[in-house]
């Protein structure tokens, strides 16, 4: 209950101070009223319209305590609606860092914009059904070619003129909860093998046998996470 709460008074209060027709980005723990963190170290939270200028808060967000966004390096999103261009710079931003993205219903549903956050990431998983949303978005089709979206999914982008295509579970499973991309830098890096994996998360085999994979795994991401959020901020401080 107390979690709940904290989260509610951050989605309101935490919004009564920003402009118009912006995200918010807070860690899950944050009690807008105490100014204090409760509980665990919770994961970062992009939540409402996704407008321009998001992408250098969300980067600014980070570079201000690197350490706690890295140590779960994950990213909730809860956004309904934005601007398709800073969503791909976002997008972009994620996954080159690594992250994983999760929607749930507590903090809300991600469609249109939110989608190309939530394909292009390393890993995404959801709380729930029918929480990830898909709106007409032509121009964003060839990235989502790109980061592996299932061509149905992506033909959805031109069948939803003005309603959003919700997934279904199946959808979901056909997207996968790993990227390409990274399912073979794992591989390359850290040696993953993903039968392996399976067997470990269902009992056939001990967890212990994914011990090594999973250290090198959290090594060398956060490693190269941090490298892309140097490269990001570079680039930004070098365009202003």
């Amino acid at each position: 209950m107390r979690t709940s709460l904290t989260m509610l008074l951050v989605l309101v209060g935490g919004l009564a101070w920003l402009p118009l027709r912006a995200a918010e980005f807070f860690y899950m723990d944050h009690d807008t009223l105490t100014e204090r963190y409760v509980g665990a170290v919770g994961p970062l939270v992009l939540s409402g319209e996704i407008a321009p200028g998001d992408y250098d808060r969300l980067l600014a967000k980070i570079a201000a305590d690197q350490d706690r966004f890295f140590k779960l390096n994950q990213l909730i999103l809860a956004s309904e609606q934005g601007d398709v261009d800073e969503a791909l710079r976002i997008a972009k931003l994620v996954a080159q860092m690594f992250s994983e993205v999760t929607v749930g219903p507590l903090t809300g549903r991600c469609s249109g914009a939110c989608f190309v956050i939530f394909a292009a990431a390393s890993e995404r998983a959801t709380d729930g059904e029918g929480l990830i949303g898909v709106r007409r978005q032509p121009t964003v089709a060839a990235f989502l070619e790109q980061n592996a979206v299932p061509a149905a999914l992506v033909k959805e982008l031109d069948a939803a003129a003005t309603d959003v295509y919700w997934l279904t579970p199946e959808d979901e499973r056909s997207l996968g909860h790993r990227s390409a991309t990274f399912a073979r830098y794992l591989k390359v890096r850290c040696g993953w093998d993903e039968a392996v994996e399976r067997e470990a998360y269902t009992g056939a085999r001990p967890l212990s046998d994914m011990s090594a994979a999973l250290a090198c795994r959290n090594r060398v991401t956060r490693a190269d996470g941090r490298k892309a959020l140097a490269a990001a901020l570079a680039a930004r401080s070098l365009s202003h």
